[in-house]
């Protein structure tokens, strides 16, 4: 589950990084002299139009601790002001004294921001504390105050009542613990409503890893992550728990139509290509079909055929 991290904004510090390093994204050129190659491999899958929104946090207090507790995925809650007036979305974390230095140079007490985590999906909000308080169970004359880390029970209320999910960056899930929490699916489902979400999460950072643009399958146009689906080649309803588990069961298909298409059973693979159903009468379903140029779909294996069968066999 991602966590919400609040990081109050309203003194001159945080308020000029804000601008310098939010407002004005970073190009990856002019701090690649900071960066590991380790660092720019990562950065460049994440970030392919090479700009980064850059926020940090010095070592004070208990700040390390809490950036240690960050994952993809998070959301960090910008606030000023008695209002929530933007958030993003966490990517990657690194500690960089250098680069800070470069970005923000020092605060009075002669440190620098050097616990850094690099965001997306910049949005503006207009959030009150009021409310926010009251979500979480917070007096509402609370105001926020210093940088935080939510845990899970909180982020859930928040990230839930203003819908601040990411479906594009997902934070690392453990696969011992996913397989635990797992092993009685049915029940799990009942009795957790975020099991499924968990699920979607897993199955989505397997088949997109890190990447933000992504191709779909079946077209093979590329888009952001973001308009694909992780579309279930069986349809999920009638796997079993074994099944709804396994990574190869979710295949890339853009929003565009061909996730509506497969998912209606209009679209079917036949011998490892796309094709239309016996089922489809449309002559316009048809045209958009055959104006598909290479009907090869790359996701058909060893490991897949069976799932593709299912489909084909349902919808014919």
């Amino acid at each position: 589950m991602s966590r919400i991290i609040l990081q109050p904004s309203g003194n001159k510090d945080a308020r000029e990084h804000y601008d310098d390093t939010i407002l004005n994204p970073v190009g990856v050129n002019s701090i690649s002299n900071f960066l590991s190659d380790k660092e720019k491999n990562i950065i460049s899958k994440i970030y392919p139009n090479n700009k980064l929104f850059i926020w940090g946090v010095t070592p004070g207090g208990n700040n390390i601790s809490k950036w240690n507790k960050i994952n993809q995925g998070d959301v960090t809650l910008f606030s000023k002001d008695k209002r929530i007036y933007s958030s993003g979305v966490t990517t990657y974390k690194f500690q960089n004294k250098d680069l800070a230095l470069f970005l923000w140079d020092k605060n009075s007490k002669n440190q620098t921001w050097e616990y850094i985590y690099l965001l997306d999906e910049i949005k503006t909000h207009n959030i009150p504390y009021v409310d926010f308080n009251r979500c979480i169970g917070y007096k509402e004359n609370y105001v926020i105050q210093g940088f935080n880390v939510l845990d899970k029970e909180k982020s859930e209320k928040v990230l839930n009542r203003f819908n601040l999910f990411s479906d594009t960056y997902i934070e690392e899930i453990d696969v011992s613990y996913f397989n635990k929490i797992s092993l009685d699916l049915d029940i799990t489902e009942q009795s957790y409503t975020g099991l499924r979400r968990l699920e979607q999460g897993f199955l989505r950072k397997n088949l997109f890893k890190n990447h933000t643009l992504f191709s779909c399958c079946c077209c093979k146009k590329e888009y952001p992550v973001s308009f694909l689906v992780a579309a279930h080649i069986k349809k999920r309803s009638h796997c079993n728990n074994k099944e709804k588990l396994d990574e190869n069961i979710v295949i890339p298909l853009c929003k565009f139509g061909c996730d509506e298409l497969y998912e209606k059973g209009v679209l079917v693979v036949q011998n490892g290509e796309f094709t239309s159903s016996r089922k489809n009468e449309n002559e316009n379903i048809k045209l958009y079909i055959d104006s598909i140029k290479d009907k090869r779909c790359n996701y058909y294996d060893t490991n897949t055929s069976e799932y593709f069968g299912w489909h084909y066999d349902f919808y014919n």
